[in-house]
């Protein structure tokens, strides 16, 4: 019985079916005993995940009260302490003495020892659904002959290595707020997904979602960071399907600020035959840690040499498809593998400082700032120009996540993200009349009001606009391009609407909606000569 006290919860159990599929056989009924004894451990631990986030104003509440300086009272607590340990003990003992009346949990618990033992034994696991982690560890950062290195994030500013030490004293206070503000506040802001108490709400329907999964053929992996930490992951391999010829391509999703592959953005590719690798953030239900830049550049990291040395694809076959703030580790991927086959970036931002500085009072900015920079700065922007390959934005024309002002197309931080890419890849064709002019194209809400625009410039002719694209094959997919040296801002103007046209897609939608198949598409390239 007692080994069975903190063995993990079992949901369900899978058989294998045809086409390498698998079927769901049953959902674990747990028994009378041990369904007691999970009810106490699971109130016990939304009662503490309360508190976790109350704890300033539990804290408050015992120094004002009193508390520490009253015996009696202490005596009190502490007594109401010891009864909630020896409740929760009991509730374990209940529970493992439940399970170990249980044939179906203890074959299924037989198995795990087995597979944490022997590595031969860890594929009988994709049969089983249950607590991800007492998982057994599929691969590991350091089982990669590709570079392990992850820069740390170089936005943050250095220590002045001159300051007095008077004035270190007095940066102290400052320093001790805006560390609290930074993982108090700012990032479960950031990554509200990474909140235990929003997990437990959706638990039973991200279950539901990785049953799906399951039974669509899901590998599920356990990958170890180099920073420790464990990535819940779920693969779908689609090379057998020759129907579509699409199923080679790997697509690796990067979900939202509260999305998780369960249901995230995995069925779009699915849709299309395409291979899927889906992964969850640090923090995020069966993954580890807490969400950071840092963490999230060695989960993307560990996650891509999972895919190329474990699965088996080529980079040139790895596309990166990210969603909202799932930009940053797409784009850092991208940057840091340049020769993945493209990235799709739907309702991504350029930075999160002006979303931040937004939704905060106006006194506060500069501590803002302070706290993004030194503890969330997802900064897309400056990865996504170190990428040369092909890149599809896709903007939701009822934005209201993205944007300083909801449902207004010009706030929309896509605009800024397509922008400040051009500036990079074609600085000599954003004179500042082509500027102008995109950026009132940008500001249109619906179809109609760009195609205007075009009218109003006396069009664009597609062809003409391909032939003065054109660039050499010495210098295809290297930025940025000389074009627009001898061009008349006339001109200018449209390559750049061209190009804003090719590289952005509109889709009609607000921020949460799921984007269908039709909107995901390979990202436009230059012809070559």
């Amino acid at each position: 019985m007692w080994k069975y006290l903190f063995g993990p919860c079992l949901y369900k159990v899978f058989q294998h079916a045809t086409n390498g599929r698998k079927k769901l056989v049953y959902t674990y009924q747990m028994n009378n005993t041990e369904w007691l004894g999970q009810s106490i451990i699971n109130s016990v631990s939304y009662a503490l995940s309360i508190s976790y986030y109350c704890t300033p104003i539990i804290a408050y509440q015992i120094y004002t009260s009193g508390i520490l300086t009253s015996p009696e009272r202490l005596q009190y607590y502490i007594k109401c302490c010891m009864l909630l340990c020896v409740t929760l003990a009991s509730a374990y003992v209940l529970r493992g003495f439940g399970r170990s009346q249980n044939n179906e949990y203890k074959v299924f618990y037989d198995k795990l020892q087995m597979a944490l033992k022997d590595k031969n034994e860890r594929d009988s696991m994709q049969l089983y659904d249950f607590d991800f982690s007492a998982w057994p560890v599929n691969f590991s950062w350091n089982e990669s002959s590709l570079d392990t290195s992850v820069n740390e994030n170089p936005a943050v500013a250095e220590e002045d290595g001159n300051s007095s030490i008077f004035t270190k004293l007095l940066a102290y206070p400052t320093s001790i707020l805006e560390y609290m503000l930074g993982h108090g506040l700012a990032r479960p802001m950031a990554y509200p997904g990474s909140v235990k108490l929003l997990q437990y709400a959706m638990a039973p329907a991200l279950n539901q979602g990785r049953g799906v999964l399951y039974e669509k053929g899901g590998l599920r992996a356990k990958l170890l960071t180099q920073d420790g930490n464990e990535i819940d992951t779920m693969f779908i391999d689609n090379r057998e399907d020759i129907t579509t010829g699409k199923g080679n391509t790997l697509v690796i999703c990067c979900e939202g600020n509260a999305a998780f592959y369960e249901f995230g953005l995995m069925n779009t590719p699915l849709q299309g035959k395409y291979s899927v690798l889906g992964w969850n953030t640090p923090g995020f239900m069966g993954s580890s840690g807490i969400p950071s830049p840092l963490s999230i550049r060695n989960a993307m990291d560990v996650v891509y040499h999972y895919a190329l040395t474990r699965l088996g694809f080529v980079e040139e076959n790895v596309i990166a498809f990210a969603w909202s703030i799932g930009g940053y580790p797409a784009s850092y991927i991208a940057m840091k593998y340049p020769k993945i086959k493209a990235l799709v970036l739907d309702a991504t931002f350029d930075s999160i400082i002006p979303l931040a500085v937004k939704r905060m009072p106006q006194f506060a900015e500069n501590l803002v700032r302070n706290v993004i920079l030194k503890y969330m700065n997802l900064n897309i922007i400056s990865q996504l120009i170190k990428y040369n390959g092909p890149v599809r934005i896709i903007r939701r024309s009822q934005e209201e996540v993205i944007t300083t002002e909801p449902h207004v197309a010009s706030t929309n931080r896509g605009n800024y993200l397509l922008i400040k890419l051009f500036v990079a890849r074609y600085p000599k064709l954003l004179s500042k009349e082509s500027l102008s002019v995109l950026k009132q194209y940008l500001s249109m809400e619906d179809q109609q009001g760009r195609a205007a625009l075009i009218s109003s410039i006396g069009g664009i002719s597609n062809e003409s606009c391909e032939m003065q694209l054109k660039v050499d094959k010495s210098s295809f997919q290297q930025y940025p391009l000389d074009i627009g040296d001898e061009l008349s801002d006339n001109e200018k103007v449209k390559l750049v609407l061209y190009l804003a046209n090719q590289y952005m897609d509109h889709f009609d939608s607000t921020h949460c909606v799921a984007l269908p198949i039709s909107h995901f598409k390979f990202p436009w390239q230059h012809q070559c000569h």
